[in-house]
């Protein structure tokens, strides 16, 4: 940057100003995003309950691929434990 004449300095300046706003309004989208979409999976689970109990499904098959275990191992440890024992 030493070399840029005044209006290179300027328009950079400008440009980082931008990006610094459209970073900003990304930010409020994304939450906006996030909390309809929340909303929506609660109506559809409300609308067709069969769905949460295939996502759980799908989330207790993804939890047993992830952890490289095998099934008899995961199913001993579900049978042994007690009430107290889940955290």
């Amino acid at each position: 940057m030493k070399n840029m004449s005044v209006a290179d300095k300027k328009q950079i300046e400008a440009l980082d100003k931008k990006i610094e706003r459209l970073k900003e309004k990304i930010i409020i989208k994304r939450r906006e995003y996030d909390e309809l979409t929340g909303e929506l999976q609660k109506l559809l689970d409300e609308r067709y309950p069969e769905r949460k109990t295939e996502r759980v499904k799908q989330t207790l098959y993804d939890a047993y691929i992830k952890s490289e275990k095998s099934l008899e191992s995961v199913l001993e440890f579900m049978e042994n434990q007690d009430d107290e024992g889940w955290r």
